[in-house]
């Protein structure tokens, strides 16, 4: 495993596993999403360059577990879709603080007045905290060591258990990526995630998610580097058939399920299914 190497490339190479999609995603987010999901996936890629950042130099920048404008944090001027460096959607500035062990992004939703005094809270990792889903659709947005523990969504608790899962364990695996070029695990089929813990856990993540929301295994499949994580929602079953050679970003069905309780399928890091009423 490389132990050093300089941040900007870093940054190229997270960007990179966004996968081609992204570069749509600038162009075509406006019509197909909506402005809380761009801001949710803007604060995810700040947070997997925060957990690559650590890993390499061993701890968070500004680890002292006060919150900082991200401006502080970030150097300006990386080439993504503006404004993900330092403000969220709606033009707020996204906060943040780390301590030596984890971090946290927080976005005052699209009013920009934060709805808790973040300051006085304690700063843990998101992993077993309580997914808080304002009714408020100016609500904040909280990510906590990779995870969203505060959204303005409603109603949704296993869903958002399972979205928030798979995006910890693809974090997990571009941050792997990064020092191998490629992803972990190599299988033809969906198989269960436990596979991936021998290359994952612990350099990568403590705590690999295995199980759903429903308590059924999340399961991965990666053919010539294309990484899918899956869930088959509350009956188990696919609400349709997936293709795991499909090409990222091309073959790929996208949009909600049909029910809510569905599939949720993430592919080379962008979700193409989601139940529904819970666009990540």
């Amino acid at each position: 495993m490389i132990q050093r190497r300089l941040v900007e490339p870093l940054v190229l190479l997270v960007t990179v596993f966004l996968g081609a999609a992204s570069a749509a995603e600038c162009s075509e987010a406006p019509t197909k999403l909506d402005s809380v999901t761009l801001a949710m996936r803007e604060m995810r890629v700040i947070s997997t360059l925060l957990d690559d950042q650590r890993r390499i130099q061993g701890t968070y920048p500004r680890a002292d577990g006060k919150l900082h404008p991200l401006r502080e944090v970030l150097a300006p001027g990386i080439a993504w879709c503006a404004p993900v460096t330092v403000n969220d959607f709606w033009g707020h500035p996204i906060w943040y603080r780390a301590n030596g062990e984890t971090h946290q992004l927080i976005s005052y939703g699209s009013d920009g007045i934060p709805d808790q005094d973040y300051a006085q809270q304690g700063l843990y990792s998101g992993r077993y905290a309580p997914i808080v889903e304002s009714p408020v659709a100016t609500g904040d947005l909280v990510l906590s060591g990779g995870r969203f523990v505060r959204r303005p969504f409603t109603g949704r608790a296993r869903e958002m258990a399972t979205i928030n899962s798979i995006n910890a364990i693809y974090q997990a695996a571009a941050s792997f990526a990064v020092d191998y070029n490629h992803y972990p695990g190599s299988t033809s089929s969906f198989s269960p995630v436990t596979q991936l813990m021998t290359e994952l856990v612990p350099i990568y993540i403590s705590d690999l998610p295995t199980l759903d929301g429903w308590g059924r295994p999340l399961l991965y499949s990666n053919i010539r580097g294309m990484l899918r994580l899956v869930s088959f929602g509350e009956d188990g079953q696919p609400d349709r058939q997936y293709y795991p050679d499909a090409v990222c970003g091309i073959d790929d069905p996208d949009g909600p399920s049909t029910k809510e309780g569905g599939d949720t399928v993430q592919a080379c890091g962008v979700f193409t299914n989601w139940p529904r009423g819970t666009e990540p």
